[in-house]
């Protein structure tokens, strides 16, 4: 009768134990098999999915069956899921426990190398260190390749670029090269990393997040060229959606602008609405064109086409869709400014700042400052104007300079201008803060006629009406941009 009971005990643990491997184990490994499936064909979404489904498995079968000798590898699967959910701190708190339910030497080699990847990700670099220093020696490739990928990335932050470059040679993570790249980078030597991205093109892997990282920071070491022609070469290749490719362009654009090649970044645009117009990129690409155009504008009615345009944007939401609205915001500021009937003359010189401040279009500015003499020649900052649009590349520079000396001579402004007496004086001083104070009063008084209420005045010089919000992750703000030819109006 004993020797029966204790095989009936044996058998009813046999149950539990298998019950908690079906129920548990056999799907935390099967979402897990898929989530890495999913990630190596690049669909990011299906492979979250898929990890947070191993998590949940895994979870259950270490809150139902603690006592399981599956708790161990349920740890360590619940671990590696949530580093690929970016759940750090849970992360290592699991794998810290799966290390201490022991286990085989590769699958310990594995969670050190977890544990070192989420220190490193928490910032926690001692930690991280002392973790990957063991995971680098261990005999699974992919692992020891991951390990040496993040000890590379730890040097990186620590400031030892030629012991990060050691580490992500011997890498045999795909992500490794581009590291590599950037490491050359900080080293100087661009000329390394332009034939190593020249060689990853050539590759039929794309990972998108490395080669938008890299281009910048090729193109931030000065070989914004050689980015360029990366790019012309990625965007030729067949493989990648009209999006990516709409991206990739995208950040070409945006970094011509930085480097104030206009007519390049107007080219690229332009490109990019017609490949992928719907895409998010597109929607981004022509509001680029709409400011794009608004600069190089001649005359106010040029501007008509892009406040349509502006429009149709605004309507589409999204990024692109607040851009739109805030432009239209500081076109509908300017109508009214011009609408001031008390103190209309400062207005209108505020009016010419934001013009030249906010939608940088210089040569409506110049023009609006210029018109400070004809349209108030009694205002005492009728010379500031005329000053301001000889600075901004007015083309009579030359008459208003005769009509400063001429009729302004008295004036602090045109004295410092012409080299004949000094900004600090108590006259300039007097009429900025005068200017100021207009311009506070008149705030509260102007005609909004249904327009967009604009921010809070905060001084002559400053722009004003709502700001633009900071540019989200890859994006970059507008710079202001040079001289070449705009872009042609939406018809």
């Amino acid at each position: 009768m004993r020797a029966a009971a204790r095989a009936l005990v044996l058998a009813a643990a046999g149950a539990v134990s298998g019950c908690a491997y079906f129920n548990g184990m056999y799907y935390a490994n099967h979402y897990t098999r898929l989530a890495e499936s999913a990630e190596r064909a690049g669909r990011t979404g299906d492979a979250r999915d898929r990890w947070q489904q191993a998590e949940i498995h895994a979870e259950s079968l270490i809150s139902r069956h603690p006592t399981s000798h599956w708790v161990t590898e349920a740890q360590l699967v619940r671990g590696r899921a949530l580093v690929h959910l970016e759940v750090y701190s849970d992360a290592a708190l699991a794998l810290q426990l799966a290390l201490r339910g022991g286990g085989s030497r590769s699958q310990r080699m594995e969670e050190l190398g977890l544990i070192g990847h989420a220190y490193l990700m928490l910032g926690m670099l001692d930690s991280a260190a002392e973790a990957l220093d063991t995971a680098v020696d261990a005999r699974e490739r992919d692992v020891r390749s991951q390990a040496l990928l993040d000890r590379g990335r730890l040097f990186v932050q620590r400031r030892r670029p030629d012991e990060a470059r050691a580490d992500l040679a011997r890498s045999h993570d795909p992500r490794a090269p581009y590291d590599l790249a950037q490491v050359d980078l900080v080293l100087g030597d661009t000329a390394a990393a332009g034939a190593l991205y020249d060689s990853l093109a050539a590759l039929k892997t794309f990972p998108e997040t490395e080669w938008r990282e890299g281009l910048d920071s090729l193109a931030g070491a000065g070989a914004g060229g050689h980015a360029s022609q990366l790019v012309d070469r990625l965007v030729a290749r067949a493989g990648l959606s009209s999006g990516t490719k709409a991206r990739l362009m995208l950040d070409d654009g945006s970094r011509r602008l930085d480097a104030a090649d206009t007519a390049g970044a107007t080219d690229e645009f332009r490109k990019i609405v017609d490949l992928a117009p719907d895409s998010i990129a597109g929607q981004s690409a022509a509001v680029q064109l709409c400011r794009l155009g608004i600069a190089a504008a001649a005359t106010d009615s040029e501007l008509g086409p892009w406040r349509r345009k502006l429009a149709e944007l605004a309507r589409t939401g999204g990024n692109a869709g607040r851009d739109a609205t805030d432009e239209l915001r500081l076109l509908g500021r300017l109508d009214s400014l011009a609408d001031m009937t008390s103190a209309s003359d400062a207005f209108w010189f505020l009016r010419a700042e934001l013009l030249r401040d906010s939608l940088h279009a210089a040569r409506l500015a110049a023009d609006a400052f210029a018109d400070m003499a004809a349209k108030y020649p009694e205002s005492p900052w009728a010379p500031k104007g005329l000053v301001a649009a000889i600075a901004g590349g007015y083309a009579g520079a030359d008459s208003l300079r005769q009509v400063l000396a001429r009729r302004y001579a008295d004036s602090p402004y045109a004295r410092a201008a012409l080299g004949g007496g000094a900004v600090g004086d108590s006259t300039y001083a007097v009429l900025e803060d005068s200017l100021r104070r207009v311009l506070a009063i008149g705030e509260t008084r102007r005609p909004t006629r249904g327009r967009p209420r604009p921010g809070v005045l905060s001084g002559v010089g400053e722009e004003t009406g709502p700001r633009r919000p900071a540019p989200a992750p890859g994006q970059r703000p507008r710079p202001e941009p040079g001289g070449p030819p705009s872009p042609e109006p939406p018809q």
